[in-house]
Formats: structure tokens, C-alpha cells, sequence
């Protein structure tokens, strides 16, 4: 079957392969692959994997075997998985069935797709930072897959959401979503503003300042290092404002069971339009690599999409 999978001696360090098609072990299931997003750090990740290995973390599709000990699915049955050992951008993929929810017929799979990686997420850092109705909330790189739905939720908590975006043109896809928009580079200069929620992806110089407008006992969740370098900051500017700051993985902050609640939750809002997912472009497999490496370059707003046709 045909594959995107790591090649270290390409940029992005993908390439369309042939592969063995895989067998669903013990508490796994077969999925014949409809739509599977891509996420930046499954692509930045790419390079350091093993050359062949199949990549991507996000699969919405049709349940094709199961796998031994698994019950809660049958064979024909429409699912969204996350899949943290990858195998997402090829043909068929083996998910684990923990990681698996039923998806509703009113959701497309293009859609829901795009909701394991980036709407958990989204869920899990507005939950961490126990965004609540009256708080300021800044999301940096809110114009990307995360960020886009982390306003969404945010503001469903009736809080007053900022979004940082790198350009206008980016910034217009905040406004849309409902946010206050930030042009701002994340290149470490200060930010306007005081804010007592702080969701960041971006990292690195970012981080230093990003400490600077978060007010008196704020929260701040890190969760992505976009600017892929380190950080420095004076410790003191944390405890002296009594700042709170977490990091967050969704592979190592939430559990199966809560990912599998939260991505359905998910389809159901965006079934309903409740929740907007902004899909910029889809490929079939044996296109993708130029969609891809448009995400990587930040020419993309919202999420990309790789399907079967």
C-alpha cells in the first residue's frame, strides 16, 4: 500500500513510499484510512524517526478488522483515532482502540479528521488552564489548527480571547473566529497587554515575554515550541507574580478514555456548527507533500487535510 513515511534526506523529511500493509495486534483496530489531517509537529518529528516508519497521528475512517480483545467496535464502523505511534498517512492504519471514538454519520471525515491532535489539545489547555467566563486570554499562533478551535472553546467559556497571528492576512481567521486580533511576531519583543490566561505554541524567545503580560496570578500553558529553540527567562518574574505555568502533551497530559470523550464531543459540535474547523486544503496521498510542506512553512491557516481521493 502506498505511505508517506520518514526520509531524513528530504524537506520536510517525508516521502511517498510503498509499505506492508498492516495487521492489527491485540486491542487495535484496522482502519481504512478516509481522511487523515497533519499536524506541524508530526512533520518537525519526522526526521528524527526511523527512515521508513509511516507517519501521522490523526485518522478518521472505517473500521476494516479488529484486532484481538477488542469488542467495542465492528467491522464497517465511521471512527476518529488518535495514534501516537503513527501510521496515519497511508491507505489503512493500525490505531489502538483506546484511542479510537465512534464518529457520528453527520460529521465528514475531512472534518473530523482534523479534531484528534489539534481539538483535544484545544480542549485539554482550556481545561488545564481553567479558562473561565471574565478571564483575558491570549492564544499565540491562534490563526494554526489549535489555536483556531483553543479561541473557539475559550470564548464558549465567555471569556475575552485575544489571538496573536504573525500577519494581517492571519489575523483576519482570528477576527473570524471571534477573537481580538494581535499582529505580533512571537519573535520575543514585548506584547501589548495584560492577560490572566496564557495559551502559547510557539516558545522560544516568545516565552520571555509572554511571562511579561501575564498578570498578577495568571496561568500560563505551554504547549508546542513552534520557534523549535530554546527559552530564557528570569526566574523571579514567575514567583514574584504568583504565576502559574504548566506544559502540556496531549499523548502525556490526557488519558485515553478522555481523549476518546472530548473527540467525540467535538464531532457532535462540529456536526451541529456549533464549532467551526477551518480546513484550508485536502490532497489525496500522492499530492500531499506540497500541502505539507506549505504547513510547515506557515503558509497555512487553519488545518490540511491528506485523503483517499
Amino acid at each position: 500500500m502506498r505511505a508517506l513515511v520518514a526520509d531524513p534526506s528530504a524537506s520536510p523529511a517525508l516521502a511517498i513510499a510503498d509499505v506492508p500493509e498492516p495487521t492489527p495486534g491485540p486491542g487495535q483496530l484496522l482502519v481504512e484510512v478516509e481522511a487523515a489531517s497533519v499536524n506541524r509537529g508530526e512533520v518537525r518529528l519526522a526526521g528524527a524517526k526511523p527512515p521508513g516508519s509511516v507517519i501521522g497521528w490523526d485518522v478518521a475512517g472505517t473500521v476494516a478488522a479488529l484486532g484481538e480483545g477488542v469488542t467495542q467496535f465492528d467491522v464497517g464502523d465511521r471512527v476518529v483515532a488518535l495514534s501516537e505511534g503513527g501510521g496515519a498517512f497511508a491507505e489503512r492504519a493500525v490505531v489502538p482502540a483506546a484511542w479510537t471514538a465512534p464518529l457520528p454519520d453527520a460529521c465528514d471525515f475531512v472534518t473530523a479528521s482534523t479534531l484528534p491532535v489539534a481539538g483535544v489539545t484545544a480542549v485539554g489547555i482550556n481545561r488545564l488552564a481553567r479558562v473561565h467566563a471574565g478571564d483575558r486570554v491570549l492564544v499565540t499562533g491562534a490563526a494554526g489548527g489549535v489555536g483556531h478551535l483553543a479561541v473557539q472553546l475559550a470564548r464558549e467559556a465567555n471569556a475575552a480571547v485575544t489571538g496573536q497571528a504573525g500577519s494581517e492576512e492571519r489575523a483576519a481567521a482570528v477576527r473570524e473566529a471571534g477573537a481580538e486580533a494581535l499582529v505580533h511576531p512571537g519573535d520575543g519583543s514585548p506584547v501589548d497587554g495584560e492577560f490572566d490566561v496564557v495559551l502559547d505554541s510557539i516558545g522560544g524567545p516568545a516565552l520571555a515575554a509572554l511571562v511579561e503580560a501575564t498578570a498578577v496570578k495568571g496561568r500560563m500553558v505551554v504547549y508546542g515550541n513552534s520557534a523549535d529553540a530554546e527559552s530564557s527567562f528570569r526566574i523571579e518574574r514567575l514567583y514574584n507574580k504568583g504565576i502559574t505555568m504548566y506544559g502540556f502533551r496531549v499523548f502525556t497530559s490526557v488519558p485515553p478514555e478522555q481523549a476518546v470523550k472530548d473527540m467525540a464531543n467535538l464531532a457532535e459540535q462540529a456536526a451541529a456548527g456549533r464549532l467551526q474547523v477551518h480546513v484550508q486544503a485536502t490532497a489525496p496521498l500522492a499530492e500531499a507533500l506540497p500541502l505539507i510542506r506549505d504547513l510547515y512553512a506557515r503558509k497555512v491557516t487553519g488545518k490540511v487535510v491528506i485523503t483517499r481521493s
